[in-house]
């Protein structure tokens, strides 16, 4: 009896450590500079939102900054990169990228059914 205890904690403990094994692999740096920069540009979008002179310009057009924000977070990385280059790529900072910024969310939340502000961009649902 007693080797039966012992041959049957045996069999389960193996089947523990058998079925519980994990397969672990290395990370190589480059996604982790891509997951960084996607992260540091999401942030700077919502940072860039959240100013004051973006949000003045996004009342005025009828757009809430949460729903522009929530659109920022619903963005693929591939989208926030290229809206930042663009920006980035402005002739002039300040005002010219907030302007663009504005634009390019408010263009986004049009194509997502969101807001209707220009009359030329039809909901992506539609």
């Amino acid at each position: 009896m007693k080797n039966i205890k012992s041959i049957a904690i045996g069999c389960f403990s193996a089947t523990v450590l058998l079925a519980g094994s994990v397969q672990a692999s290395a990370i190589s740096s480059d996604t982790v500079m891509q997951t960084q920069a996607a992260q540091y540009n999401k942030l700077q979008l919502i940072e860039m939102v959240n100013r004051a002179d973006v949000q003045d310009k996004l009342v005025s057009l009828g757009v809430d900054s949460s729903d522009a924000i929530a659109r920022i977070n619903g963005m693929t990385d591939a989208e926030i990169a290229q809206l930042n280059t663009e920006i980035n790529e402005a002739p002039a900072g300040g005002i010219v990228g907030a302007v663009l910024t504005v634009l390019a969310v408010i263009a986004i939340l049009d194509l997502a059914g969101v807001t209707d502000v220009y009359p030329f961009i039809r909901p992506i649902s539609n």
